[in-house]
């Protein structure tokens, strides 16, 4: 049913997407590209209908990729080459992400996306806004003669922003949705797929699903969210599964009388959809806002095991806030971060497993130095400090690997550090916020120091 977005729709909305209950499902309406924000199908099939000299006159005002397609075959035209096409389109001329998908992906709660689109553009604005450009988002993609089809682990355990694109992602042969008739075959497919697709089933049961811009059918609609929910739509739940978003006029009527009708699980709001993202971003930052000098990314859970070669940092637990945004700040300039919050389980040798990180492990030491380190005389950051020095003897002389930075108003003159860093310059981030200066510099640091790590 069509709802008012008042201030307690939003504050609801907020609530579930922070407690990580919701899950985007992104259509093609909301996909732009460039700084006047055209969308990206229409370019296609306009792009597309060049490509397969179909005359435009021949088509309707503003076609879809379908209307193009089908004109073609009507003429004759073989069918591989539409995706051959396509696929050399936005390969040759890589579009870039538009302010939708790009507020999106600012959203650092969303850590899982759904697409059923097959283009790049969602990835890119992730890694744009989450990784400094660097190309470590998730891909995975749904194909009915894919071998392996299910996400490699449930939402709660991804440990990088993913994005799975439910009807196939764009390549040279026909694997991805394009027109109608593709979109039928996929949606068959997934449905009998996705009982053997155990994770991203089970997430799709037990998360809510913010639909936006979904450019299919009334019908078809009907019929993705039915195999998405894997049970009947009128089943009653106790809370809101989908909230649809779609323009006015876009969102038949018979769409919105038919959920009113059978669920109170599916709401439907009529409203532009990048309208619609645009609010619920500036929203999102009103409530967090990014601390000045990181980027609004979202933390991803470790890996299981951390890669050789991190960056460790030591600091004291009553510096734990600065100590994030430092994370932060340097992984937004790609820097890998070993972090004893995320890397430390209960039960296990936390004192071995500290001890082994800093004495081999790490490629660089960042000692979080401030009141509470310069004036407590025990503490466990002492003893990681200790670790740090005999290391440092491993290396020759004059090479960085101790890096000291004060985050509040101490006394560059450290006394409480080891007496072989004492001489070492410390640079000054008050708070935590990594300087521009700063986050480049460790970044060529360590990738000097993996270098030498991957060397033969």
């Amino acid at each position: 049913m069509a709802i008012p977005i008042d201030s307690d729709f939003w504050e609801d909305l907020l609530t579930f997407i922070e407690e990580g209950k919701v899950i985007p499902v992104i259509g093609e309406s909301v996909v732009t590209f460039g700084d006047d924000d055209r969308n990206l199908y229409q370019w296609l099939a306009t792009r597309l209908a060049e490509k397969l000299q179909v005359p435009l006159e021949s088509v309707p005002p503003n076609p879809s990729l379908n209307d193009v397609v089908c004109r073609h075959l009507l003429n004759g035209g073989p069918r591989n080459v539409i995706y051959t096409r396509l696929q050399r389109m936005l390969r040759d001329e890589c579009p870039t992400p538009g302010s939708t998908l790009r507020e999106l992906a600012s959203i650092s709660a969303f850590n899982l996306f759904l697409t059923t689109t097959f283009d790049p553009l969602l990835e890119n604005a992730l890694n744009a806004a989450r990784y400094g450009g660097q190309a470590l988002t998730q891909r995975f993609s749904f194909f009915p003669e894919a071998g392996e089809k299910d996400l490699p682990s449930r939402k709660t355990g991804l440990t990088r922003a993913t994005v799975y694109h439910l009807l196939g992602y764009v390549s040279p042969s026909p694997e991805y949705v394009v027109w109608e008739e593709d979109a039928l075959e996929f949606v068959c497919a997934l449905h009998q797929h996705l009982p053997v697709m155990e994770k991203l089933a089970r997430d799709l049961k037990e998360h809510g699903l913010l639909v936006l811009g979904l450019n299919f059918s009334d019908w078809l609609v009907r019929f993705f969210l039915r195999i998405t929910k894997q049970s009947r739509l009128s089943e009653s739940r106790s809370n809101t599964e989908v909230l649809a978003v779609g323009s006015p006029g876009a969102v038949p009527e018979s769409m919105v009388l038919f959920f009113g009708g059978v669920s109170r699980n599916i709401q439907v709001v009529s409203v532009d959809p990048a309208e619609f993202v645009a609010e619920l971003g500036r929203r999102w930052r009103e409530k967090h806002p990014p601390a000045e000098g990181t980027s609004a990314a979202f933390v991803p859970p470790p890996e299981l095991e951390m890669p050789g070669g991190a960056i460790f940092m030591s600091y004291a637990r009553e510096d734990e806030d600065a100590a994030r945004r430092l994370k932060a700040g340097l992984e937004k300039y790609g820097c890998i971060v070993w972090y004893d919050r995320e890397r430390l389980k209960p039960g296990g040798n936390w004192a071995n497993h500290l001890q082994d990180e800093v004495k081999g492990r790490c490629s660089l030491f960042l000692s979080v130095i401030s009141q509470t380190t310069e004036n407590a005389p025990s503490g466990y950051f002492h003893q990681e400090r200790n670790w740090a020095a005999e290391w440092q003897a491993m290396f020759s002389e004059g090479e960085e690997f101790y890096i000291p930075v004060i985050i509040d108003d101490s006394p560059l003159a450290t006394k409480r550090e080891p007496r072989s860093f004492r001489t070492v310059q410390a640079t000054s981030l008050t708070g935590g916020e990594v300087t521009e200066d700063f986050g480049k510099h460790l970044h060529a640091l360590q990738q000097k120091r993996l270098a030498a790590l991957a060397a033969p």
